[in-house]
């Protein structure tokens, strides 16, 4: 399987944080290759929507939600080909994490590559699969931030 992970900082309580991620509004302006989610009202397992990017279009599925641990995972469908992404919130801010603001975003994207091991080494290297993950994080980020000011 090939993966990408990555982390970024957002200077927000966790509460903030799970808020965005769980406001199916939002979803547009920050879920990767989301530009619009349709029939999303609602961010719990077994929720299915359909989604839009320019001409392309697909299905997803969201598989977990768990509020205590801060986490979201979601099953996205394009051309019949899976990809999971799993979010994860973690509170960083302050010393030992007491009474800071800081929340860590761990983006996980996972997806079968085709051709079997040779496939998924060189997908692994995929630069353009990192940097929607590296964005992905920065527009959440960015939301948050901003909406803050």
């Amino acid at each position: 399987m090939a993966t990408f992970e990555q982390h970024i900082s957002i200077d927000a309580p966790m509460d903030t944080v799970w808020a965005a991620l769980t406001n199916p509004g939002t979803w547009g302006l920050w879920f990767p290759g989301v530009k619009g989610a349709v029939n999303l009202a609602a961010v719990r397992p077994g929720e299915s929507f359909t989604w839009q990017d320019g001409n392309e279009s697909g299905s997803a599925t969201i598989t977990h939600v768990d509020e205590a641990k801060g986490v979201i995972r979601v099953v996205t469908q394009d051309d019949g080909r899976p990809t999971t992404h799993t979010f994860d919130i973690d509170r960083t801010g302050g010393f030992f994490g007491l009474g800071g603001n800081d929340t860590k975003l761990i983006y996980r994207r996972e997806y079968d590559a085709p051709g079997g091991f040779v496939g998924e080494f060189v997908a692994g290297g995929n630069p353009l699969d990192s940097i929607a993950v590296k964005d992905t994080l920065q527009r959440v980020k960015n939301l948050i931030e901003k909406g803050r000011r």
